[in-house]
């Protein structure tokens, strides 16, 4: 069972992050603990994926912090519905994937129910990101 559920969580990660240049340090530091011998468990990569998750939503708010000071009034007014949008959006999906993987049998679901977050933070955090990137390439 450990190895099907390590099989699987390797797998979710090389085509959730191997289709991405993974510069990333969080990205290294989930991959690293998650083939740690120690956390070929459920719990152990299930607490590997909450702690990226965690670091994650960290650069998702310095990041929309930072955005936020380099638009215009207008700009950030739209930014602001379209985050509370996506916190919504976020939050029905997490919703949803952990019905659906609760639902089927066996815990290594848990950990692929929990990487549901993970994947949607770390995208919109690289999302807003890029918006930054664009906004200072010639400063």
């Amino acid at each position: 069972m450990k190895i099907v559920l390590t099989m699987i969580l390797t797998i979710f990660s090389v085509i959730t992050y191997g289709q991405v240049d993974s510069t990333y340090q969080i990205d290294k530091e989930l991959q690293d603990c998650l083939n740690s011998s120690e956390n070929y468990t459920t719990k152990g990569m299930t607490d590997c994926v909450s702690t990226a998750t965690e670091k994650w939503d960290t650069e998702l708010n310095k990041a929309y912090k930072e955005l936020l000071d380099l638009l215009t009034t207008e700009q950030k007014e739209k930014l602001k519905i379209a985050q509370r949008e996506w916190i919504e959006y976020r939050d029905k999906e997490i919703e949803f994937s952990n019905q659906l993987y609760y639902d089927m049998q066996g815990t290594m679901w848990i950990p692929v129910a929990a990487q549901t977050k993970l994947d949607l933070t770390r995208k919109r955090t690289i999302e807003l990101e890029s918006y930054i990137a664009n906004l200072t390439i010639d400063k």
